[in-house]
């Protein structure tokens, strides 16, 4: 398959949101899948802003960075920080040369990551969070990749700005991102029921999520909520992951 018809088929996947089991944060998921595997670049991280602009971690290729991106959001230091407060392009192509997160930048050396460019999240004109595109390597992005990872990037956020499975007015934006928030916060807390009852790590129980909910055919989110509401129980989760 041509990288063409690969960049093709990822713009289409990231602008549907019409399907049945449309879930925000596979959305974001799927974002980060798409630039890792297209783009060059080793991890993606994506944060939001709730509906009273305070960034929220979204989602992350792996979970060092999403402990990088929860200390941006809790500290207010870091290059996704920077990117949604301007609405521009942040780019250390070497964070080894200089202090400028320094917090952040040492967190994100001892994670391996040298290098990272941050892309705003926007929707109208305005950024609605931040795409943080991270490196092993110091090096520059091509500008191409960068044009890429705004053009996904600018879709995923026209995608859930039309969610439509969200009881809303039309192209209301900030309920949009405010469910989204919420489906987050769902997932986190269904994870440490996992991890508190089956004792597995945080990876493992969002694997078990996933799985279960690929076997229920239903958003990852709403089994998550089910969870978290005690509609359904973690050992349901456990048995379902041994039964063929």
């Amino acid at each position: 398959m041509t990288r063409e018809l690969r960049l093709t088929r990822a713009f289409v996947d990231l602008a549907d949101s019409l399907g049945d089991r449309f879930d925000p944060l596979d959305l974001f998921a799927r974002l980060g899948d798409h630039c890792t595997d297209l783009l060059a670049v080793d991890a993606v991280g994506v944060v939001v802003a709730d509906s009273r602009g305070v960034l929220r971690t979204m989602s992350s290729s792996a979970e060092e960075l999403n402990l990088l991106d929860v200390h941006q959001v809790q500290q207010e230091e870091g290059p996704s920080v920077d990117c949604f407060r301007t609405g521009e392009p942040v780019s250390a192509d070497d964070l080894r040369a200089g202090v400028r997160w320094p917090g952040y930048t040492a967190q994100a050396l001892a994670a391996g990551y040298v290098s990272v460019h941050a892309l705003p999240l926007r929707l109208e004109g305005r950024a609605i969070g931040a795409v943080s595109l991270l490196n092993r390597l110091s090096d520059t992005l091509p500008a191409e990749d960068l044009a890429v990872a705004q053009g996904m990037s600018d879709v995923a956020a026209l995608t859930l700005a039309h969610w439509p499975t969200v009881v809303r007015r039309p192209h209301d934006l900030l309920t949009s991102l405010q469910a989204a928030v919420s489906a987050k916060a769902s997932v986190e807390l269904a994870k440490g029921l996992l991890v508190e009852y089956a004792g597995v790590s945080f990876t493992e129980a969002m694997e078990l999520l996933r799985r279960y909910a690929e076997k229920e055919h239903r958003p990852v989110t709403t089994i998550a909520r089910a969870l978290a509401e005690r509609s359904l129980e973690p050992g349901a989760v456990l048995e379902g992951e041994r039964q063929p």
